[in-house]
């Protein structure tokens, strides 16, 4: 129950934060370009710190405390972005710090999930947490879409953030009355490819796609209707409003659903972004809008009840790190791959759809509740992409290290350089002096 009433307050503060600083950026003269260069340096910021993270919650008997501490951190951080949005480079540093905090958090509370529930428990546990943030997040949806339509000038930004964060608070002091968060089965290490490391592998292989796909869509979607189609600010607003009213029946309707109908769900991840393009009619967007709730809240569901079904074997610290880091690495990946596609618009919803289609491929053929494929073939193409992935890590990393370590050679070696000529340059007019 105090999850759920998390969930409420913090639906609250979530969707004002987060459905209002896309707008705000694009009225305060952001481009498309520098929302996807944005995203990408907070994602890059949220990996590399995402195993200190792991790190800091292996040596913690009870977890509570860090969640509370990293649930203010994140709140205290989104609030001020309206302040520093006047400057590109303060905005860069604040924004990758609040969603470095946002995957902090979003860590910690997987990681307690998946501690105290198990299976059938965690899927309901999601859908009604899900249900009741959607309906938190109509009221704020409401809230903000009066207060950009009724008021003017920058002071209705300041207002709606602060008033997020007022109620962000009362969803971190809920997890006062939490009781201790133990991490359960630590990971175990397998001395052969385990069936439950190839399934955590393959949904997170998964999950990164259609997120990459999501991240991109819900950059370019508000310039696209506020700079193409000339749309109002309340009119995104009024988007995100359709889409959480959305999320209330979608997270209903999954939760009744067998595993197998989520492929409709991935499938619909990949028409979306085309379907937003060649749309020029801005209220024709609101029902687009309800499909792709429908479908993005399928679709998380699906992976995070995998995950769930994994948890005894790999771990509840890292089912949570590698649910939460997906965002991060979507959010990289799809920020600058994005941002090297912005000069044509057109291109980046291209983008989306065909992240959306990898994440439906590996889906139809390696995901065996939602394959097309039979059992064995399914179990078969997961090991392969599996080994694939694993090895593309591998050489990713060894590359990184050696690039490192060149570039640390390469700097000793100039500074050794410019060493030696100041020496040089001393001992020369020190000479000069002498005569």
């Amino acid at each position: 129950m105090l999850m759920v009433l998390e969930a409420f307050f913090g639906g609250y503060y979530v969707t004002i934060t987060r459905s209002i600083t896309p707008i705000l950026l694009v009225v305060s003269g952001y481009a498309a370009e520098d929302l996807l260069l944005l995203n990408g340096f907070a994602g890059l910021a949220s990996l590399f710190t995402a195993l200190s993270i792991r790190r800091v919650l292996e040596n913690i008997k009870d977890i509570r405390y860090y969640l509370l501490i990293s649930h203010i951190t994140e709140r205290a951080l989104w609030v001020l972005v309206p302040v520093f949005s006047w400057s590109k480079q303060y905005v860069v540093l604040l924004y990758s710090a609040a969603v470095l905090a946002s995957t902090s958090t979003g860590i910690a509370m997987s990681t307690s999930f998946y501690s105290l529930f198990r299976d059938r428990a965690y899927r309901d546990l999601i859908a009604c947490r899900t249900a009741v943030s959607s309906v938190a997040s109509v009221l704020a949806q409401i809230t903000a879409l009066i207060a950009l339509a009724a008021m003017e000038g920058f002071q209705k930004y300041i207002l709606l953030y602060t008033t997020a964060f007022a109620v962000g608070l009362v969803s971190s002091t809920l997890l006062l009355f939490t009781p201790p968060i133990k991490l359960g089965l630590r990971e175990t290490r397998l001395p052969v490819i385990d069936e439950s490391e190839v399934r955590a592998t393959i949904t997170y292989l998964l999950l990164v796609s259609l997120l990459s796909a999501s991240s991109t869509l819900n950059i370019v979607w508000v310039p696209r209707l506020i700079k193409d189609l000339n749309a109002p600010d309340y009119m995104v607003v009024a988007l995100g409003l359709t889409q959480i009213v959305t999320n209330i029946f979608a997270s209903m309707f999954w939760r009744m659903r067998s595993l197998g109908s989520h492929r409709v769900a991935v499938a619909g991840l990949s028409i979306a972004p085309l379907l937003v393009y060649f749309s020029p009619i801005t209220v024709a967007h609101l029902g687009i809008a309800v499909f792709y709730s429908f479908s993005m809240v399928g679709t998380n569901l699906y992976a995070a009840t995998m995950y769930a079904g994994v948890v005894n074997k790999i771990g509840a610290l890292r089912s949570g790190l590698m649910l939460s880091t997906s965002n991060a690495l979507a959010l990289t990946i799809s920020g600058f791959i994005g941002y090297a596609l912005s000069f044509n618009t057109a291109y980046v919803f291209i983008l989306a759809s065909l992240f959306g289609a990898i994440g439906l491929v590996i889906g139809l053929i390696a995901m065996p509740e939602i394959a097309v494929v039979s059992r064995e073939h399914s179990r078969f193409y997961a090991r392969i992409l599996y080994m694939s992935s694993i090895a593309s890590y591998n050489f990713v990393m060894f590359t990184v290290v050696e690039t490192a370590i060149i570039t640390l050679r390469l700097i000793g070696l100039i500074l050794g350089i410019l060493l030696l000529f100041l020496i040089y340059k001393m001992i020369h007019y020190i000479t000069i002096l002498a005569r």
